[in-house]
């Protein structure tokens, strides 16, 4: 299905692999994540792919590029929410989004190519630090923006708790503040605080100037 249209590939790796607790836990998380964006957002026409290679490393592919930033947020939440008997687990993961068209699309997503993988790939590489989220896409002024915006998104990102990540979670699947508090069983004011406490009004800023520029192209 590839065409002349732009798709959205996602390559991401978790964050110091080899010591991290619970791997069986965390890849069950993963792929939990996997589903829930394949359910999202998947059309009549393509549903969302994911691959998970070397053990700690995923890519996948996605036919809406506007969706891309809400799927890595879905994914990186889906980490970052998780306890263990209450204990932080400490898990996260980069992630590059690269924007462009795919000449080969496999059914082994990780094996495919073009521009959408070269720049969602190598991009990933790059990514060092503090820096866990990248985009690229056809458009010089896009990847400057982008590239300060993401900078300024993690420094949101990377200070949630477990619990401010739960919300969040649930506030990028558009669930209301009050439906939220139900599911949680908390109140509507600690759903507000926690909302609050996460700098959900700057990520939310952040996903609809992607999903508008993307769409401009």
């Amino acid at each position: 299905m590839p065409g002349n249209k732009n798709f959205a590939v996602l390559t991401g790796d978790i964050i110091d692999s080899s010591s991290v607790e619970g791997k069986d836990q965390l890849n069950n998380e993963l792929k939990k994540a996997f589903e829930l964006i394949e359910k999202k957002f998947k059309s009549k026409k393509f549903t969302p792919s994911f691959d998970i290679f070397r053990g700690d490393s995923f890519q996948g592919v996605l036919a809406n590029p506007e969706n891309a930033l809400r799927a890595g947020l879905l994914i990186r939440t889906t980490l970052k929410k998780n306890r263990d008997g209450g204990k932080k687990m400490n898990w996260d993961t980069r992630i590059a989004i690269g924007v462009g068209k795919v000449d080969y699309l496999p059914e082994n997503i990780s094996e495919g190519d073009g521009a959408a993988y070269r720049n969602s790939g190598p991009m990933l590489d790059k990514l060092k630090g503090n820096f866990k989220l990248a985009i690229t896409t056809p458009s010089d002024a896009m990847n400057r923006e982008m590239e300060t915006s993401c900078a300024l998104a993690d420094a949101v990102i990377n200070k949630w708790t477990p619990a401010q990540a739960e919300i969040v979670y649930r506030l990028l699947q558009k669930r209301t503040q009050k439906n939220i508090g139900k599911e949680l069983d908390i109140s509507e004011a600690a759903v507000h605080y926690r909302v609050k406490a996460a700098g959900w009004f700057a990520i939310k800023k952040f996903l609809h100037r992607f999903e508008s520029l993307i769409n401009q192209q």
